[in-house]
């Protein structure tokens, strides 16, 4: 029998955007497979707050940095007894290190744990990104990826304005349908991980913003596998609770 004293408790900063926060604490319970009663899931605690200013506004028009309302917002975690934290949302990343400077809670780095599952999976291939653009502009996974021989491709311009409009479109993109996603966004994404295979021969795609990994279900698409940062962010919590190693990580 797991005893919930014994493990560490997750922390969890939702609201970037907030379906997303909760598609990631439904992850954890899903993931604990060996889990057959309540005291044997992780305990977490998840504050989602909204008013977070936006990242991709801040990276790409220099506007009100969220480094310090998300520091904020992880102290009231550690208050409320988190052993350590992670910030749900990829484009967040690129001010990890001053988020870090600011916060006592511990992180884990979402980005730096998906670097590390390419280095396995896909060790010196070339390797997609379907991210906001302030995250590929940032190039923020061509940093973490570095040191591990892989290259990133990233859509062109028009592509990825086709991903910006899958995401942020008021009408169809997935922040507006939230847990109902629009087939017309779904098949945008495709389309632009497909065009890539093509043009480039990438045999893996990162779906770089949390809104995909809640919306993309398919763990494949033609030959290209998905390379989901929530799903992987998930199983790295679960270890460092305590818990089981969960399958597939």
């Amino acid at each position: 029998m797991i005893e919930q004293s014994t493990h560490r408790r997750i922390g969890i900063l939702g609201g970037m955007g907030t379906a997303a926060g909760l598609a990631f604490a439904h992850r954890l319970v899903e993931l604990n497979v060996a889990a057959s009663r309540d005291s044997q899931h992780a305990g977490f605690i998840l504050v989602s707050d909204p008013s977070i200013p936006s990242r991709v506004d801040a990276y790409l028009d220099s506007s009100t940095s969220p480094a310090p309302a998300i520091a904020s917002s992880l102290a009231k975690l550690s208050a409320l007894g988190a052993d350590f934290g992670v910030v749900i949302c990829n484009t967040a990343h690129i001010y990890f290190d001053e988020i870090s400077r600011q916060a006592t809670l511990p992180l884990i780095n979402m980005i730096g744990n998906v670097a590390g599952h390419v280095a396995r999976a896909a060790p010196g291939l070339p390797v997609g990104l379907l991210a906001t653009e302030a995250t590929a502009r940032s190039g923020l996974y061509v940093d973490h990826l570095a040191a591990t021989s892989n290259t990133i491709v990233l859509p062109d311009q028009a592509d990825q304005a086709l991903v910006t409009a899958a995401i942020f479109d008021p009408e169809f993109g997935i922040k507006a349908t939230r847990n109902a996603p629009s087939a017309r966004a779904l098949a945008l994404l495709r389309e632009v991980a497909l065009r890539m295979r093509d043009q480039h021969g990438i045999g893996h795609v990162i779906l770089g913003c949390t809104e995909l990994s809640m919306a993309v279900t398919q763990t494949s698409w033609d030959g290209i596998e998905l390379i989901d940062p929530v799903t992987l962010l998930a199983r790295a919590c679960l270890v460092r609770a305590g818990y089981p190693q969960p399958a597939g990580a």
